[in-house]
């Protein structure tokens, strides 16, 4: 990417952006950690709503003055926000509290008028034009959420109509042809989904050659869809040559055609006529593309989170220039009148403003006084740092999206040798399952971090501190949420009874699941290894594929075809009832 504008307007236009930066709302603001994450304007531009995922709040900024003029706490951790077409009303998707909001926003004032519980990890919103419906995307339980929204007497209730399980964890979502079809994208590895809206039923299920989509948005023609994402190959190494070529993890821009989405069934080929576009190249690799917008002209916007910038172009197939922003920018919103971008900072709980008639960087906006970082924050901050890493190809996040997984496999030297790529470990819960690497032989936390920043990542060697602050932020990451419950659940129940029978625990012992050492499970990897350490089995529902080359597509697959542990004979409902009780966990 190069940039686009003479150095003596940018140098005119740096200086002027440094003395408009508004200040932090002054007096009664509270000392929080933000982090905001979804942004909407109202429909006049006259302000805009910051949804704050950390503190739960609601931000107003008014964009005249560039300054926060009201901040509302309204939940508990905020994902998304999505204007209703008529009043001054607003739909907030509460992450953290599992619920939808309705905010009044008249003014500078938003208070919750309704309160709808949806399927847990909501984090995205989408609305049906008229205003008449929308539907929720939860990424932990795998499931959309179909709402109506009702005017009753002047007021708006929120009612449920129906939920749909998905075959994946979904985040990302737009609506096509009015309110008839919606696409949803996988939440950490590639998959894509079809969901007619009439009949509330998948159309088709796809799997793109991706990961980590974080940007999906439809362009202004009506005709393409664009996706933000990243691609790793299973066949290159983490070796400095390959990373430093961007052959082993690269940034890209998909443009698929709208009607391919539309008519291809799942067993057809989702990218025809499509074009995937670099967004790096040697010596930048424009780590971990996110957020993607167009402007009222078709240019085109990309928050690059992990290098903290923002590539503006003409088009999506135009010569991008990066514009930088502050730290990991992950959401953007266009002015009405077209004149500014705006952009989420969410590790600087800022707003930075893009000029977009010359393509530079005007100012921040502070949301408010913020606490010294903790240990774990500072953590967070490297995790997702693409800088971490050799040219800024990529970042911890890169593969372990949210501190999960892409479910992909990377020929990393975690089990000491190249030419056995290995599948992606969950990080959830991490702190409890040592020892670390396949093949267990790394005995602390902190080595497995130098060790990764060392020989995956490329990076320079990182310093004492920043291992204590990733390995701190690492240890605070929850165990992962169960895909199922046990509770009336008869199958699964079974299931825990044939665990308990076949004495699974010897390997996979309660708490974690999991065990110290390493076994002989009857399988071979690429290279002969066949001792391997036993990931946990905690969140195993959602970390599709098994075993360390994912060989097994499904948890039902692990018994029934590849007869675990070591020759076992199970019948297929053995293998049911063991799955199910497996997705409790």
């Amino acid at each position: 990417m190069t940039r686009a504008y003479p150095a003596a307007l940018q140098m005119a236009l740096f200086v002027t952006a440094a003395l408009i930066a508004a200040p932090a709302p002054a007096g009664t603001a509270a000392t929080r950690s933000r982090q905001p994450v979804a942004l909407a304007f109202r429909r006049d531009g006259s302000r805009l709503y910051v949804a704050n995922a950390r503190s739960g709040t609601l931000s107003v900024v008014d964009p005249r003055t560039s300054s926060v003029v009201a901040e509302h706490d309204v939940g508990r951790g905020l994902a998304d926000l999505a204007p209703l077409a008529h009043g001054p009303r607003i739909l907030a998707v509460d992450r953290a509290g599992d619920a939808l909001l309705l905010l009044d926003v008249g003014g500078s004032s938003a208070h919750v008028v309704a309160r709808l519980d949806v399927s847990p990890d909501p984090v995205r919103i989408v609305i049906a034009p008229d205003g008449s419906a929308c539907a929720v995307a939860s990424t932990d339980s795998r499931r959309l959420t179909f709402i109506e929204i009702k005017q009753v007497d002047g007021d708006v209730a929120l009612t449920t109509t129906r939920a749909l399980d998905l075959p994946f964890s979904p985040r990302l979502m737009v609506a096509l042809g009015g309110w008839t079809k919606l696409v949803l994208t996988d939440a950490y590895g590639g998959k894509t989904a079809v969901v007619d809206l009439e009949t509330f039923t998948t159309d088709s299920v796809h799997a793109l050659p991706a990961h980590n989509i974080r940007g999906l948005v439809l362009a202004p023609d009506g005709q393409t869809l664009v996706l933000a994402h990243q691609v790793l190959r299973r066949l290159a190494r983490t070796s400095f040559e390959d990373v430093h070529w961007g052959s082993l993890l690269s940034n890209h821009l998909r443009v698929l055609k709208v009607d391919a989405v539309l008519t291809a069934r799942s067993d057809a080929d989702l990218l025809r006529g499509s074009r995937l576009l670099d967004l790096g190249n040697t010596g930048n690799g424009a780590g971990d593309p996110a957020a993607v917008a167009f402007d009222h002209q078709g240019g085109i916007a990309v928050a690059l989170a992990g290098v903290d910038e923002v590539a503006l172009g003409r088009s999506p197939t135009a010569r991008l220039h990066p514009v930088g922003v502050g730290r990991r920018p992950t959401a953007l919103a266009v002015q009405p009148n077209g004149s500014s971008l705006y952009v989420a900072d969410t590790l600087d709980d800022t707003i930075s403003i893009i000029d977009l008639t010359t393509g530079l960087w005007r100012g921040k906006i502070a949301l408010g006084p913020r606490p010294d970082p903790t240990l774990a924050e500072r953590g967070e901050r490297l995790f997702s740092s693409a800088r971490l890493s050799h040219d800024g190809w990529m970042s911890c996040q890169s593969c372990h999206t949210d501190g999960h997984t892409n479910g992909l496999l990377s020929d990393t030297l975690g089990d000491e040798s190249y030419g056995a790529p290995k599948r992606v470990p969950s990080l959830l819960g991490v702190s409890a399952t040592g020892p670390w690497a396949w093949n267990g032989s790394i005995e602390r936390l902190e080595d497995q971090v130098r060790k990764s920043v060392e020989t995956t990542m490329q990076g320079k060697t990182p310093s004492d501190e920043q291992v204590a602050a990733l390995t701190a932020y690492l240890r605070s990451l929850p165990p992962p949420r169960p895909l199922a419950s046990l509770e009336h659940n008869e199958a699964a129940s079974r299931g825990r009874a044939l665990f308990e029978a076949r004495k699974c625990a010897e390997c996979h012992a309660p708490p974690a699941y999991t065990a110290i050492g390493r076994y002989d499970v009857g399988l071979d990897d690429a290279v002969g290894n066949r001792r391997f350490n036993p990931p946990s089995l905690l969140g195993v529902g959602r970390r599709e594929p098994y075993f360390h080359d994912g060989r097994a597509a499904t948890l039902e697959d692990v018994f029934v075809k590849h007869r675990h542990p070591q020759d076992t004979e199970w019948t297929a409902e053995e293998a049911t009832d063991l799955a199910g009780y497996l997705r409790t966990l």
